[in-house]
């Protein structure tokens, strides 16, 4: 069975879509905080590294999501 007969395509794009912008605006908080100096220098290094995992997660589902958004728009 062809996956065009599985989802409504235009309504996964537009799912994918806000995913896309709810993780840009995930990425600039979390990038936000990592360039703030008063944050690195004063909060304690476990809170530092956690910022930096979600980092890492946000930006690696949004390669994803794109991939995704990529085949979709085929």
């Amino acid at each position: 069975m062809p996956l065009e007969d599985l989802i409504d395509k235009d309504k996964e794009i537009e799912r994918l879509t806000k995913e896309t912008e709810r993780l840009t605006k995930e990425i600039a908080r979390c990038e936000g905080m990592l360039n703030n100096p008063n944050f690195v220098n004063k909060a304690p290094a476990a809170k530092v590294d956690a910022e930096k995992d979600k980092l890492a997660k946000y930006k690696e589902m949004m390669d994803k999501v794109k991939g995704q958004l990529e085949q979709l728009k085929k």
